[in-house]
């Protein structure tokens, strides 16, 4: 997927000069294109008073033969929103609730369609996707937890999703 991102406009008496120039004073077109080249400004900008292509432009740019330059407007500055650090703590699971983990997933993994509901896999199973959703929330990944407990990121995913 493609953002679309704001491209920078010449200010409206650059664009009215630059129409100007170029019938009547070729060289001095030519070097307020190079220029506005060399202060920044992007192609499409300078292409689009003349609805012609970048290429175009790049052709004035490169008939530039050392003329004196003229003074051009900066190029916008973009406004960079600052990003939100993350901040949560993730929390580590202790060495005996990571065997636990193993152990009710090692259970769990015996639960067939036709397992009986008060068996002890099937319970096991229950306490399982419970401590999965306590972790998860506490900010443990799904791949971390997946380690623990000896299965794929994509079963604890599952499990998790039935809660979701």
């Amino acid at each position: 997927m493609t953002t679309s991102t704001k491209l920078p406009v010449l200010p409206e008496p650059t664009a009215t000069q630059l129409v100007a120039l170029k019938g009547s004073r070729p060289e001095e077109f030519i070097a307020l294109v190079k220029a506005l080249r060399l202060k920044g400004w992007p192609l499409r900008a300078i292409a689009e008073p003349f609805s012609v292509s970048r290429t175009a432009v790049q052709g004035w740019e490169n008939q530039y033969r050392g003329a004196t330059l003229p003074e051009v407007p900066d190029l916008p500055v973009k406004e960079v929103k600052e990003r939100k650090k993350n901040t949560t703590e993730k929390y580590v699971l202790s060495k005996e609730e990571a065997k636990t983990l193993r152990q009710l997933a090692d259970q769990a993994s015996q639960v067939r369609r036709f397992t009986d509901r008060n068996a002890t896999s099937r319970q096991a199973a229950t306490e399982l996707e419970s401590k999965l959703i306590e972790y998860s929330g506490k900010g443990v990944s799904r791949k971390q937890l997946a380690i623990h407990c000896g299965v794929s990121d994509s079963s604890i995913k599952q499990r998790l999703r039935k809660y979701n």
